[in-house]
């Protein structure tokens, strides 16, 4: 699953970034990644409705990415942001057309 790797990748970005960060600052660590978590279970089920979701969330962190990324001192950690939320988008956008087609062609086949 690219899902499931550029997840863990944005995850594992955000921790770096706020280790590097000075002060180190727990809440907004806790804030940034528990959305983020709250994910997982619900991707790893058959429903496609948790990868729309993550879609329209993961446009939040790619704005931060962004902004990050055009901040001094914060260029590579935004890019690094920005990378993997754009990743992590096109895949869960790529899966989820793939299965509706791979659903809608189930459904012929179950008509006929």
């Amino acid at each position: 699953f690219v899902v499931i790797g550029s997840l863990t990748a944005l995850i594992i970005t955000l921790t770096l970034a706020n280790l590097f960060n000075s002060p180190l600052n727990l809440t907004r660590w806790i804030i940034q990644i528990f959305p983020l978590l709250a994910f997982i279970p619900a991707l790893l089920g058959p429903g496609l409705r948790p990868y729309q979701w993550l879609c329209f969330v993961i446009m939040l962190y790619f704005m931060m990415g962004v902004l990050m990324a055009f901040s001094p001192g914060q260029q590579i950690i935004g890019f690094m942001i920005t990378f993997f939320c754009a990743l992590l988008f096109c895949s869960a956008i790529f899966y989820i057309h793939q299965q509706q087609k791979i659903q809608k062609r189930n459904n012929q086949i179950a008509k006929s």
